[in-house]
C-alpha cells in the first residue's frame, strides 16, 4: 500500500534539507491552505525559491506541486469548522447570495492584481511581435486550451493567421516547422505543463519566438519563454480552472489585442467589419451556403475576391475609417 502523505510528512527518516523543514512546518501550519495557496506565497512565506518548493513535492514522489497539492487535499478532507470548498473560504453551508459576493469580490480583486503584475515595456514588445509575426500559434492543454481557441478566434478576426493548438501530437509536430517569424503563445498555469515546455523548447529550437502566458513567472515555461505576461490567481488545486482564474487569462488577451488593434489602426476595423458581415450575411440569408457552394477565387489573381486584402503591418491607412470602439461585436 502506498505510504500516505502525511505519514510521509511526519516521518522521521524523510531526508528534509533546511528549506524543506520550513516548508514542512508551514504544510503543518496551514493544513488546507497550504493546498490552496500559490506558489509564490509559499515560497514568500518560507523564506524559499520557488524551484525549493517544485524539488520539495517531487521528494513525495510527485511530479508537480499541483499534483502534491492535489493529494494533500484529498487526504485531509474538508475542514470541520469552515468546510473549504475554494481559497476564499466558501461554506457548504452558506446562501448563494454570499456566495455570489464572494465570487464577485474574487473575479474583481484577480483583475486588480493582474492589472499591477503588467510590465508595460513588455506589453509593447509583445504587441509588436503578434503585430509583425507571419503566423501566430496559441497553444494549451486543458483548461487552457479553451483560452487558446478563444485567442485564436480573436486574431484571425482581424486578419492576423492565428491557429489554435491543443493536441499533444498537433503542436509538438508544428513546432518543428516553425521559423524566425513565427510567434507561438504558451498558456499554463503553473508553467510546468510538460508539453508546452517541449512545444516551447522545440519552437525556439526553430528560432520562433515563445510568449508564456503564466501565473507562475518563475516557473519552467516563465525562464524559458522570450517574453511573459502574468497574472494572478489564487485557487484552491481542486478548483482547478475556475471562472476567475479564466478571467485574469482572458484578461491579458483582450488587452494584447486591444493594443494590436490600436497599432494595426483603420486595417484592423476594416477587416473586422468584413469577417463580421460575412457571418452575418451568411446567417440571415434564406438559403445559407456551405463553404463548398462558394465559387474559388482567380487563380491568377487571388486578390480579387478580397480586394482590400493586406498584410497585417502595422502601416497606418489614408482611409477614413471608425474608432475602435465601433469595432463590430464577434458573432459566431
Amino acid at each position: 500500500m502506498t505510504m500516505r502523505i502525511l505519514d510521509k510528512l511526519y516521518a522521521s527518516d524523510t531526508n528534509l534539507t533546511k528549506a524543506d523543514l520550513a516548508l514542512l512546518e508551514y504544510i503543518k501550519v496551514k493544513g488546507l491552505d497550504a493546498c490552496n495557496a500559490p506558489i509564490s506565497e509559499i515560497a514568500k512565506s518560507c523564506g524559499v525559491s520557488h524551484a525549493t518548493v517544485t524539488r520539495f513535492a517531487r521528494k513525495f514522489g510527485f511530479d508537480s506541486l499541483q499534483a502534491f497539492k492535489i493529494a494533500l487535499a484529498q487526504e485531509l478532507g474538508p475542514s470541520d469548522n469552515q468546510g473549504h470548498l475554494i481559497a476564499i473560504n466558501i461554506a457548504y453551508d452558506e446562501s448563494s447570495e454570499v456566495t455570489a459576493r464572494k465570487l464577485d469580490q474574487l473575479s474583481t480583486s484577480t483583475i486588480h492584481h493582474t492589472v499591477q503584475l503588467i510590465d508595460h515595456d513588455v506589453l509593447r514588445r509583445i504587441t509588436q511581435r503578434l503585430t509583425n509575426a507571419k503566423r501566430l500559434f496559441f497553444v494549451g492543454k486543458g483548461n487552457s486550451g479553451f483560452a487558446a481557441s478563444d485567442s485564436a478566434y480573436k486574431f484571425n478576426r482581424i486578419g492576423i493567421d492565428a491557429r489554435a493548438i491543443t493536441d499533444t501530437h498537433e503542436m509538438l509536430m508544428q513546432s518543428t516547422m516553425l521559423n524566425k517569424r513565427d510567434v507561438v503563445v504558451t498558456f499554463s498555469n503553473t508553467g510546468e505543463t510538460k508539453e508546452i515546455i517541449k512545444a516551447a523548447q522545440l519552437a525556439q529550437a526553430e528560432h520562433a519566438k515563445v510568449i508564456a502566458v503564466t501565473a507562475q513567472p518563475d516557473s519552467t515555461l516563465g525562464q524559458l519563454a522570450d517574453d511573459k505576461l502574468i497574472y494572478a490567481i489564487r485557487e484552491s488545486s481542486l478548483d482547478s480552472g475556475s471562472i476567475y482564474s479564466k478571467l485574469a487569462v482572458f484578461f491579458l488577451i483582450d488587452l494584447v489585442y486591444t493594443e494590436v488593434c490600436k497599432l494595426l489602426g483603420d486595417q484592423a476595423i476594416r477587416t473586422k467589419r468584413k469577417t463580421a458581415l460575412a457571418v452575418q450575411d451568411e446567417l440571415n440569408s434564406p438559403n445559407p451556403t456551405t463553404r463548398n457552394d462558394a465559387a474559388p477565387p482567380d487563380a491568377a489573381n487571388p486578390d480579387a475576391a478580397n480586394p482590400d486584402a493586406t498584410t497585417h503591418d502595422a502601416a497606418g491607412s489614408t482611409d477614413s475609417a471608425p474608432t475602435l470602439s465601433t469595432l463590430p461585436a464577434d458573432s459566431a
